[in-house]
């Protein structure tokens, strides 16, 4: 019996795990939003959700969000390195889609100096189902994963960055997590 207490007093007082912070990035029709968190130094893996939640009127820019290791940039400017995977979503009648859906939804991996990886398969998923991400920078390289797909990139960064990236619509980025790695 003493150590069931013991155990019970345990579980409770244990902290709770941190909380990942949530950003609902809203922008309008041709306009984007970032939010750009510091990187802890060295190795580091950065993690969480997103999904779309409204497209705006499409008439440049398609909807998409983005979530990026990079080198440092001035705000709105392009980093010189990017690592990431994004989720694009093409506006399209419900009757074009399998999903019954007004859109398309499309996930993809980035890296610089390498032709943006969409996967069809993501095509098949419903417009605002949540995707898990997880990007793992080790000091040299970043392992990119969003859902169940994975791909390692090539990073040069002294002092990398994570960026949350929307435009054209709103999305919801939950859960997401900074974790230096040990």
């Amino acid at each position: 019996m003493k150590y069931v207490i013991a155990l019970c007093a345990t579980i409770l007082c244990a902290p709770a795990a941190a909380a990942g912070i949530t950003y609902d990035c809203d922008t309008a029709a041709n306009h984007f939003s970032e939010l750009v968190l510091p990187a802890p130094g060295g190795s580091f893996t950065v993690s969480g959700n997103v999904q779309l939640l409204t497209i705006a009127e499409v008439s440049k820019y398609a909807p998409i969000a983005r979530v990026q290791v990079t080198s440092p940039s001035q705000p709105g400017q392009p980093a010189a390195n990017v690592v990431g995977v994004s989720l694009a979503v093409l506006p399209a009648g419900a009757e074009e889609t399998r999903a019954g859906a007004p859109a398309l939804q499309m996930v993809s991996f980035q890296a610089s100096g390498h032709k943006d990886e969409a996967l069809a398969q993501s095509m098949l998923i419903k417009p605002g189902t949540p995707q898990s991400f997880r990007l793992r920078f080790d000091g040299a390289n970043v392992a990119a994963t969003i859902g169940s797909e994975t791909r390692f990139y090539p990073m040069k960064a002294a002092d990398p960055v994570v960026r949350l990236i929307c435009s054209t619509g709103e999305f919801l980025f939950t859960n997401v997590t900074l974790q230096p790695i040990k």
